[in-house]
C-alpha cells in the first residue's frame, strides 16, 4: 500500500512536469485550498542516506527554477493519503501562506562564524534594583546571542540584501554561530561579493559561506 511522501509546499503549480522523486517515483501536485503541495506515492519511508537527502534537495532545486516559492518539508514526511494531507495542512493554512509569501522569489545562504573567543556581551545598565537586574539579565542575554555581534560589520555591507535571517549560536570554539540570511534569487553573486569585501573588519573572526540553497531553515517555524 502505496502512501504520499511530502516534499514541499509550493507558491504556485508548476508549469511543467514536477519530474520524480527520490524512490523514482512519478511527483504530483494537490491543490489544497490556496496551498499547493508537492507529493509523490512510496511504497515504505525513504532511508534518510546521504544519496537520498541530495536527491531531495534536486527535486527542490529542480522546482525552484519554475516556482517563485518553495517551502521545504522535513526529510520523510508520510501521509496515510490525500485527504489525510488536507487534515494536517488545514489548521494552518494562514501560517504556511505566510511561510510561502516570505520565501517567494528568495533563496537561502549560510554563514558561519569561526573564532576561539565570543564578542562581549555590553554591560547591564545600572538603573534599576536587583529584580530589575534579575529579570532583564536573561532576556538581554538572548537578544545578544541571537544578534551574533561577531557578524556586525558584514550586516552594514549586505544590508537591505538580506529579507530575513536566522541564527543560531553554538558557543563551542572554533564554530561559534550559523547564520542563514534569505536573499533574492540570483543575488548569490554580490553576497559574496560583499562577504569578501567585509573580512577584514570581521577580524579575529572568520566566515565560512555555502549556497545559494532552497530556504530550509525558513521552513522550519512552519514545518
Amino acid at each position: 500500500m502505496s502512501r504520499v511522501h511530502l516534499y514541499a509546499l509550493l507558491g504556485a503549480v508548476p508549469s511543467c512536469e514536477a519530474g520524480v522523486g527520490v524512490c523514482a517515483e512519478r511527483l504530483r501536485v494537490v491543490r489544497l485550498g490556496e496551498l499547493v503541495a508537492l507529493v509523490g506515492d512510496v511504497a515504505e519511508v525513504p532511508a534518510p542516506t546521504a544519496v537520498m537527502l541530495r536527491a531531495q534537495d534536486g527535486v527542490l532545486r529542480r522546482l525552484a527554477g519554475v516556482v517563485d516559492a518553495v517551502l521545504p518539508v522535513r526529510f520523510g514526511t508520510l501521509m496515510a493519503d490525500d485527504a489525510a494531507l488536507a487534515e494536517a495542512l488545514a489548521p494552518r493554512g494562514p501560517q504556511l501562506a505566510r511561510a510561502l509569501a516570505l520565501v517567494s522569489g528568495c533563496e537561502q545562504m549560510t554563514l558561519r562564524v569561526w573564532g576561539e573567543v565570543t564578542a562581549a556581551a555590553p554591560a547591564p545598565a545600572a538603573e534599576g534594583g536587583p529584580g530589575t537586574h534579575y529579570l532583564v539579565g536573561p532576556r538581554r542575554a538572548r537578544e545578544w546571542a541571537h544578534r551574533v555581534p561577531e557578524l556586525e560589520p558584514a550586516r552594514r555591507r549586505l544590508g537591505d540584501l538580506v529579507r530575513e535571517e536566522r541564527t543560531r549560536r553554538h558557543d563551542r570554539p572554533p564554530l561559534l554561530a550559523t547564520v542563514q540570511h534569505l536573499i533574492p534569487r540570483g543575488a548569490a553573486g554580490r553576497y559574496f561579493e560583499e562577504i569578501d569585501a567585509a573580512r577584514d573588519g570581521l577580524k579575529p573572526w572568520r566566515v565560512s559561506v555555502t549556497g545559494p540553497s532552497p530556504a530550509y531553515a525558513f521552513a522550519e517555524e512552519a514545518a
